[in-house]
């Protein structure tokens, strides 16, 4: 049963993208992922409004010419993965990070996006990252091993008492791009968690 809660049906979404939709269809693998989390009650889908600001959010902040480069935190079973991906999919040599606190959801994400981005010259850095690590920490130990410097886009859906620090992290480091786009999940409904964030 801990298992299960830990879970959340993220290991169940993944195998049903794998067995039931093409590799490299990263549309037939979001209506697959949506379709099974809706019928199941799982919850683990973003819907298609959310999914179509990230893809908006990460179009927009894809420099005039070359790759993007997205960081994306609290990726949960991957489909806002996905989602980035397809704003960027043209682009070749586009890398996003995404990271997880929960290992169960992070290890359906790797599977997810592994099998609907077959083929795709898109590099996926998937990464552990418990919400209360030293983030500028895990900016330095990200720089040094994959060469990143800087961002295109900045999509941050984990612990929103975070977000202040996380963006004055990577402020501070020199980490965005001119022009580069930051994408708050619930940014809205949460108002008044993030009032310091909206206030920058």
């Amino acid at each position: 049963l801990c298992h299960a809660a830990q879970d959340n049906g993220a290991s169940q979404l993944a195998k049903h993208v794998g067995e039931t939709t093409p590799a490299g269809d990263i549309r037939a693998a979001l209506a697959a992922f949506d379709d099974l989390s809706l019928r199941h009650g799982f919850g683990m889908h973003l819907g298609v409004q959310k999914g179509e600001l990230i893809e908006l959010a990460v179009g927009q902040g894809l420099p005039a010419s070359g790759p993007g480069v997205v960081l994306e935190t609290g990726c949960h079973a991957g489909d806002g993965t996905l989602r980035a991906i397809v704003a960027m999919a043209a682009r070749q040599g586009s890398t996003i990070v995404s990271t997880e606190d929960n290992a169960e959801w992070l290890a359906a994400a790797k599977l997810v996006v592994v099998h609907a981005t077959k083929d795709l010259d898109i590099k996926f850095v998937p990464r552990k990252l418990a919400e209360d690590a030293a983030f500028d920490e895990f900016l330095d130990e990200l720089r040094e091993e994959t060469g990143i410097v800087q961002f295109s886009t900045i999509i941050f859906d984990q612990d929103q008492t975070r977000f202040v620090y996380q963006l004055q992290a990577l402020l501070a480091k020199g980490m965005l791009q001119l022009g580069a786009t930051l994408y708050v999940d619930n940014v809205k409904t949460k108002a008044h968690r993030l009032r310091k964030y909206l206030d920058l």
